[in-house]
């Protein structure tokens, strides 16, 4: 659903009260494009089965539209009624449109292939590959290949959702870790090996870094960093404040200079993957900023860095 000046809107979504969510449905519908994820449920009434479709989730809504709009139309249908927030921003969940219509493809190929995580993204990371996949439905997904009840799944995020998709067996994929280093070795770049002592996390950070010579090594990179986005929700639990503040600027000082070698060609059409990574860094450092629990010195560092780094990357466009 374009907005008026044609743009893609993305979505966003909230959590209803059984009861009402139908009433709230169709308010939403009058204005804007909305999305109820159901399963098939088999019932035995007396002497047979009957078929019954219900939502997977109990009161999940998905509205696609402005969020500022959404969230003021939902407080004339009911003042209680709010978007769900990232955990890790604090700010609104907003799921790209190629995202979402991708989720509902393939709700409609087999709702059955969705199920609802009960953990965070990153709690899947130990022992699983992250994976960018390159054809089908869910081409341009990233996530962990995981396997559940013999089933070969996907786990990746939809917002701050984490949902596992089925039956991803036609599908290919490229191996990000296995990409990195390769790419790294042909450059001469070293990197580390399991057999190595334990390394900071700033020395992994680093890693992912190598000088990008096409669209697959932006995406490469750019998958591996989301990685480390997605990280600082659990940071952030444990109140890493100053571990998330530094990885931010870290993540934005390698991007920034990463950007600059791009070639002319390949950056005006191939960085939007490393730029959304940067997007989503600073908007880290903007909640760390605002957060009461974050001492004065650490804010005031942030401020620092970031001055700086919008003046050496100019192009990152650095709220300061």
């Amino acid at each position: 659903m374009p907005s008026a000046n044609g743009k893609i809107v993305t979505w966003c979504y909230l959590f209803v009260h059984h009861t009402k969510v139908e009433r709230v449905n169709e308010k939403l519908k009058e204005r804007f494009n909305t999305f109820i994820h159901k399963s098939i449920v088999y019932k035995q009434v007396k002497n047979h089965v009957k078929k019954e479709e219900r939502p997977t989730i109990s009161g999940l809504l998905f509205v696609q539209g402005d969020n500022c709009d959404i969230q003021r139309m939902l407080h004339e249908i009911d003042p209680a009624l709010y978007l769900m927030n990232d955990c890790s921003t604090h700010r609104t969940a907003v799921i790209p449109d190629r995202v979402m219509q991708a989720f509902i493809r393939v709700s409609q190929m087999d709702e059955n292939r969705i199920r609802f995580m009960p953990h965070a993204l990153s709690y899947y990371s130990t022992g699983h590959p992250l994976v960018r996949v390159t054809s089908g439905v869910l081409s341009g997904f990233e996530g962990y290949i995981v396997r559940i009840s013999r089933d070969k799944c996907l786990v990746t995020s939809v917002g701050d959702i984490t949902v596992a998709i089925g039956g991803i067996h036609k599908e290919t994929f490229e191996n990000i870790e296995t990409y990195l280093r390769l790419r790294r070795e042909e450059q001469k770049l070293g990197g580390f090996s399991a057999d190595d002592e334990v390394l900071s996390w700033q020395k992994e950070l680093e890693s992912c870094f190598f000088h990008p010579e096409n669209q697959l090594d932006v995406v490469a990179i750019a998958g591996r960093l989301h990685q480390w986005i997605a990280e600082t929700h659990n940071w952030m639990q444990e109140k890493r404040y100053a571990d998330i503040a530094e990885m931010a600027c870290l993540l934005l000082e390698k991007t920034g200079a990463c950007l600059l070698s791009i070639d002319a060609g390949l950056h005006v059409g191939g960085s939007k993957d490393l730029l959304s990574v940067c997007r989503d860094a600073e908007q880290i450092l903007s909640v760390l900023a605002a957060d009461a629990g974050v001492s004065a010195e650490l804010k005031q560092y942030i401020f620092s860095r970031k001055q700086s780094l919008a003046v050496r990357y100019p192009f990152l466009s650095l709220q300061v």
